[in-house]
C-alpha cells in the first residue's frame, strides 16, 4: 500500500492537471464568443460588475447599433461615416456619465432604469446579430448537403427558435408550484408567439417603412402564408373548444390533438418542399424556386 500510494497520488494529480488545462482551453476558446457581449452589454449585477467593463459596455454599444443599422441597408459597414460618428460622440458621452457616477466596488444603486433598460436593448440586439448568423449558416449547409433551405427553415430552424420557450414551459409546468406553474406555462405559450407576431412583425415593418420611405413598402407574396395561418386558427379554435369544456383544465386528449395538428402541418409542408403533393394555390416547390 506505501509503494502504491505515491502512484496514486501522481495518477490524481496528473487528472486534475489534464482537467485544469482542458477548462482553460475551452475558457479561450469561449473568449471570441464571450468578450464581445461582455464589452457591448451593460450588467449592473453584484457578482458580475466590473466597472471598466461597464464603461466599455456603454461606450461602444452605439456603434455596435450603428453597424447592425448600417448593414440592414445592404451597404457596406464602413460605408456611412456620419453614422458612426455619431454613435461615436453618443458612445463616449455615456461613457464619460457612466466613469463618473460609478465606483469600482459596487455597482450603481441609483438610476438603474437606464442600466437595465441598455442591457436589455443590447441582448435583443445580439440576438438579432446571432439570429442572422444562425440563419446564413443553415442556408450554406443546405447548399453543401444539398437541402432544400424550405427544410432547414421547417425543422431545424424553427426547433431551435423555440427550443428556449420549451425548455423553459416544461420546467414551470413540471415544478412544484402547482397549477400556477402550469398556468404560468399555458400563458407562456400563447404570450411569447403574441408578442413576435405584434411586437416582432409590427417593428420589423414599421423600420423597414420608415427605410424605404418615400417609395412604397411592399409585402412579397407567400401562398403559403394561408395553409400556416389556417393550421394556426385551428390550434387556436382547438384550445377555445377543449377548454373550456374540460372547465379550464387541459388534459391528455388536448394535447394529443396538437401533436396531431402540428404533425399534420409539418408533414403537409414536407411533402409539398419534396414534391410529393400539390397543394391548391401553390406551385409545386421545385418550379417556384426555379421561377424565383
Amino acid at each position: 500500500m506505501t509503494l502504491l500510494f505515491p502512484w496514486c497520488l501522481l495518477f490524481f494529480l496528473t487528472i486534475q492537471a489534464q482537467r485544469s488545462l482542458l477548462r482553460r482551453c475551452w475558457q479561450l476558446l469561449q473568449i471570441p464568443l464571450t468578450l464581445p457581449r461582455r464589452l457591448t452589454i451593460p450588467m449592473v449585477e453584484d457578482s458580475r460588475w466590473s466597472r471598466f467593463f461597464a464603461v466599455a459596455s456603454v461606450t461602444l454599444s452605439p456603434t455596435l447599433l450603428a453597424a447592425i443599422w448600417n448593414s440592414d441597408d445592404g451597404q457596406d459597414l464602413a460605408s456611412d461615416t456620419q453614422l458612426y460618428m455619431l454613435a461615436g460622440t453618443v458612445g463616449i458621452i455615456l461613457g464619460i456619465l457612466a466613469f463618473s457616477t460609478t465606483k469600482v466596488e459596487q455597482p450603481p444603486s441609483r438610476f438603474l432604469f437606464p442600466w437595465v433598460a441598455g442591457g436589455f436593448i443590447m441582448s435583443i440586439a445580439w440576438f438579432y446579430i446571432i439570429a442572422n448568423e444562425l440563419v446564413a449558416a443553415l442556408v450554406a449547409l443546405g447548399e453543401i448537403l444539398e437541402f432544400d433551405p424550405a427544410i432547414l427553415g421547417l425543422t431545424v430552424l424553427a426547433w431551435g427558435n423555440s427550443m428556449g420557450d420549451l425548455v423553459s414551459n416544461l420546467a414551470l409546468a413540471c415544478s412544484s408550484s402547482g397549477n400556477d406553474g402550469v398556468q404560468i406555462a399555458i400563458s407562456g405559450c400563447y404570450a411569447g408567439p403574441m408578442f413576435n407576431t405584434l411586437i416582432g412583425l409590427g417593428l420589423s415593418f414599421l423600420l423597414t417603412s420608415w427605410r424605404s420611405y418615400p417609395s412604397a413598402f411592399e409585402i412579397p407574396t407567400d401562398p403559403t402564408l394561408f395553409y400556416t395561418l389556417g393550421f394556426l386558427y385551428a390550434t387556436l379554435l382547438w384550445a377555445l373548444i377543449v377548454l373550456p369544456a374540460s372547465r379550464m383544465r387541459p388534459n391528455k386528449g388536448f394535447g394529443i390533438g396538437l401533436f396531431l395538428l402540428y404533425g399534420s402541418f409539418l408533414s403537409l409542408r414536407l411533402a409539398h418542399v419534396i414534391g410529393g403533393i400539390w397543394l391548391p394555390g401553390l406551385r409545386p416547390y421545385s418550379e417556384a424556386s426555379l421561377g424565383s
